[in-house]
């Protein structure tokens, strides 16, 4: 663009070494530094100062200052790295640049900024991070590290760029020193760390408990990073702890927030991409993000990030087995981490059920009382109501064929003999009535079928039998009779 305007201001006969020329591999590796061009995190951000604006009555005030910002609104769009076409929204810009009345201007504003945010999340949707990023994350509970290797397979993350912490005291203890050297070690990489907040650990070599903030663990390493290493890392704290003081603090100490709660595939990319473009601008950096532009799109099966019923029940029996063991009463702190831990995993469990009586009663448990019985009590209430959720999804989500899988897995792992749970007790109250009802099995499952009004179109192996054996029995009926009759 800018070549031929320069040769005809500064002709080379007149100037010399006015202009260069470069050698095509020159060339195509300046090119791959990346494209001048807006990005959506660009845009997003935009669109917060402009909603400001009207939220200080600015379209009421000083109309000049919407108009100049819509401007550049629109100069920021045009430059936007996407294969989506922007014209329909530039041609709603302009037409707000030359509306009077504000209460129009609020409306039509109100229409563009939801149809930019359509532009921005389809973007997101095809966010990439760089091939030379790498993953560290930290949690105490075993079933939240596994989900945390799923994310990191869902940003795309090779297997062997990733390192899962938090077994044990030791780990705990020593990923300060652990993330410092990693970061020496990949000077000019991207690194991106998810911490729990809540990092709660026995020292069995002191027998006691240990609790550890993420949050200031990421702070502790933050300082003692130099500038250029600590600005290739993005921080993020993961926590149950959603309220607004708590996030505050968060932000504070790392770069951004993750809530514990389940999330799908292909929402991860979009909860990524504006935190990474924040902190990775590519106008500072380069080649920190990319958008996929390609029209083909790949079809990836959607999956949830999220704790199954059956982690839940394994976290229940493991604390079962600590109170058999009177942890409640030599030492209460012994149940303290699987505690907080099992209230992580319930908040990542996909459920329709409030966590929030749950979440109540479990700390009830974690304060602890004077009598042992009391602790025990409590914890009993806690677990049958927690057992009460796991039926439930497992009824609903697998019906019967669920139950035998979650038996045939319990069966596998050698702990059925040791399994008391309503979820056991309750397939097996189902296969016992199911073996000893049998010869009422015809009556009863008409009688379900006709509450579900499907009966007249229903025409399987169980319904022949019905019909079969009512018909026996109708003609039972009819020799009986017509015998009695001759008899007469």
């Amino acid at each position: 663009t800018l070549a031929p305007l320069w040769r005809e201001r500064f002709p080379p006969s007149e100037f010399g070494e006015s202009i260069g020329i470069h050698s095509r591999n020159e060339y195509e590796t300046a090119s791959s530094a990346g494209d001048i061009a807006c990005t959506p995190y660009d845009i997003a951000q935009k669109l917060i100062d402009i909603d400001s604006l009207f939220k200080k009555d600015a379209h009421f005030t000083n109309m000049r200052i919407i108009y100049d910002s819509m401007h550049e609104l629109k100069g920021d769009l045009l430059t936007l790295n996407s294969n989506i076409s922007v014209h329909s929204v530039v041609g709603q810009i302009n037409l707000i640049q030359i509306t009077q009345a504000p209460e129009t201007v609020v409306d039509r504003w109100q229409t563009l900024r939801c149809h930019i945010n359509d532009i921005i999340q389809s973007l997101q949707k095809n966010f990439r991070i760089p091939n030379n990023t790498y993953a560290l994350a930290i949690d105490d509970s075993k079933i939240q590290r596994k989900l945390l290797a799923k994310f990191f397979d869902f940003l795309n993350i090779p297997k062997e760029n990733c390192t899962i912490v938090g077994d044990g005291c030791s780990e705990v203890n020593g990923f300060e020193d652990l993330v410092v050297s990693f970061m020496q070690n990949h000077r000019d990489d991207y690194v991106l760390m998810i911490v729990d907040e809540n990092l709660d650990v026995v020292d069995e070599s002191k027998n006691e408990s240990v609790f550890v903030s993420g949050s200031q663990c990421v702070d502790n390493i933050r300082k003692r990073l130099p500038v250029e290493l600590e600005r290739r890392m993005l921080a993020l704290v993961r926590s149950a702890n959603d309220s607004s003081t708590d996030i505050a603090i968060f932000n504070e100490r790392a770069h951004g927030f993750l809530p514990k709660a389940p999330i799908r595939r292909e929402r991860v990319i979009e909860t990524l991409a504006p935190l990474w473009m924040k902190r990775f601008p590519p106008s500072e950096f380069g080649d920190s993000a990319a958008f996929d532009m390609t029209d083909e799109t790949i079809s990836i099966a959607s999956e949830e990030l999220a704790c199954t019923p059956y982690d839940i029940a394994q976290k229940l029996m493991y604390i079962d087995s600590l109170f058999k063991k009177e942890a409640h009463i030599n030492d209460m702190r012994i149940l303290h981490d699987p505690l907080h831990q099992l209230k992580g995993d319930l908040l990542t469990l996909n459920s329709d059920a409030s966590m929030i009586p749950i979440l109540g009663m479990t700390n009830l448990v974690l304060l602890g009382h004077k009598s042992p019985d009391a602790i025990v009590d409590k914890w009993h209430a806690l677990r049958d109501r927690i057992r009460a959720v796991i039926n439930s999804l497992q009824n609903s989500s697998n019906g019967s064929e669920g139950q035998s899988a979650t038996l045939g897995i319990l069966k596998r792992s050698k702990k059925v003999e040791s399994m008391d749970s309503p979820v056991m007790s309750s397939i097996a109250r189902r296969r016992t009535i199911d073996v000893s009802s049998r010869s009422n099995e015809g009556q009863s499952t008409l009688g379900i079928l006709r509450r579900s009004k499907k009966v007249e179109r229903i025409d399987s192996p169980v319904m022949s039998s019905i019909t079969r054996r009512k018909s026996l029995l109708s003609n039972s009926a009819v020799s009986t009779c017509s015998s009695k009759l001759s008899d007469d």
